[in-house]
């Protein structure tokens, strides 16, 4: 009699419903295919949440957005610190697990009062005896901290312990140092703020895009999708972008005036508008071209050819950012740095280009526009004399009038 071919000694190997299992698990089942169109969808849809959650914000003024930004260098800094942690070791070493956190409370703590001294005097002139110790007091907190990681030294831990101290002061410089420039850039005036963002934004969009459209040609191994055509093609969209936005958005006030205090009593909506965004060069069309589009020229302000090289740092050296923290997850064997926004990773996967841009735009505005500035601007000088006691602000009158004190 022929047996069935369910009752086959063989028959196990063969079938998927008899596989043996162990008690208490089930089977693997392989991952849903993934949707290239839903994927889009769902960075496309989180893309536009976060932008006009960030125009809500700027619309509020640097009161709102220098705690944003503070609080998404604290997410970066807490996503590159775990990557490089061992559970195992730290679980025996509980208070050594303490210490980045404290150093990181010591950073901020420095580069807030740093960057916001101005602002908060004008905001509370009697913080001035608070900020006759700041310096003082910063360096006696960061040597406490270091006293108490030497005395956190465990034996068999060492290399662990010094590599992890050594970890965490790079992530505090990269992220948190770098990033705090971001509040001098705004307090110079948001537009400073937003422009470079921005381009940092349009350059990831059209790299995508013109990546997508055109792309053949692959640009580093580090990030295999990224192409050729996509870099140069988002470089001449992300500056036609910077032009337009460096000469539309002065036309809003309170974007181009420096914020000089954090209530909005000493106010810039009375400022005077620097002459960086007036219109200065005139650029005349070829003959041909005005008679084809009907425009006889252009005229630029000084800001929008600032723009420019915004533009071609973003585009150009910007992206290095992202291309070191592409190298940085492959030396970690990780696809993103977290999870918290849903098609797109971690916070650092969304930020990385920001950091450097942040650096260039505070170099690039001490250096080359306003170079020129001796003194600081008339508003700040008279923000200054009003706080002046009567006693020193008639000697000061009497300064400027030539007349002796």
């Amino acid at each position: 009699m022929n047996q069935s071919p369910h009752h086959s000694p063989n028959a196990s190997l063969t079938s998927p419903s008899k596989a043996p299992t162990s008690p208490g698990l089930t089977p693997a089942q392989p991952p849903p295919p993934k949707s290239e169109g839903s994927d889009f969808v769902k960075r496309a849809g989180f893309t536009l949440l976060m932008a006009y959650s960030f125009l809500g914000l700027v619309a509020q003024g640097v009161r709102c957005v220098i705690p944003v930004v503070m609080l998404i260098k604290v997410m970066m800094f807490n996503e590159i610190l775990r990557i490089n942690q061992k559970e195992r070791k730290d679980r025996q070493m509980p208070y050594f697990k303490l210490l980045p956190w404290y150093f990181l409370t010591v950073t901020v703590f420095a580069m807030l009062a740093y960057n916001l001294k101005e602002v908060l005097l004008n905001t509370v002139p009697a913080w001035a005896i608070f900020y006759r110790n700041v310096g003082i007091t910063t360096f006696a907190l960061y040597v406490v901290g270091f006293v108490a990681f030497v005395l956190s030294l465990r034996k068999g831990y060492y290399k662990y312990q010094i590599g992890q101290f050594t970890w965490i002061s790079m992530t505090l410089i990269f992220i948190m140092v770098q990033g705090s420039l971001q509040i001098t850039n705004m307090l110079n005036g948001m537009f400073f703020f937003l422009l470079p963002v921005s381009c940092v934004v349009h350059n990831d969009v059209w790299a995508y895009a013109c990546g997508k459209l055109f792309g053949r040609t692959k640009l580093l191994a580090l990030s295999p999708k990224k192409t050729l055509e996509g870099f140069l093609g988002a470089w001449v969209m992300t500056t036609i972008w910077a032009v337009w936005f460096a000469g539309y958005m002065p036309r809003f006030k309170r974007l181009v005036c420096p914020e000089l205090d954090l209530l909005g009593s000493v106010g810039n909506a009375n400022c005077e508008i620097d002459a960086i965004f007036l219109p200065a060069h005139a650029i005349a069309f070829p003959s041909f071209v005005a008679s084809v589009t009907g425009w006889s020229g252009l005229t630029l302000t000084p800001m929008q050819l600032h723009a420019i090289v915004f533009a071609a740092f973003s585009s150009l050296i910007a992206p290095f950012g992202g291309f070191f923290a592409s190298g940085l997850k492959r030396a970690f064997k990780l696809k993103d740095f977290g999870t918290l926004i849903p098609g797109h990773g971690g916070m650092t996967d969304r930020m990385d280009c920001q950091i450097i841009m942040g650096l260039f735009t505070f170099v690039y505005l001490q250096t080359v526009i306003f170079r020129g500035e001796q003194c600081p601007s008339v508003d700040h000088i008279v923000t200054c004399l009003m706080s002046l006691p009567p006693a020193q602000l008639q000697h000061v009158l009497n300064q400027v009038k030539g007349s002796p004190p």
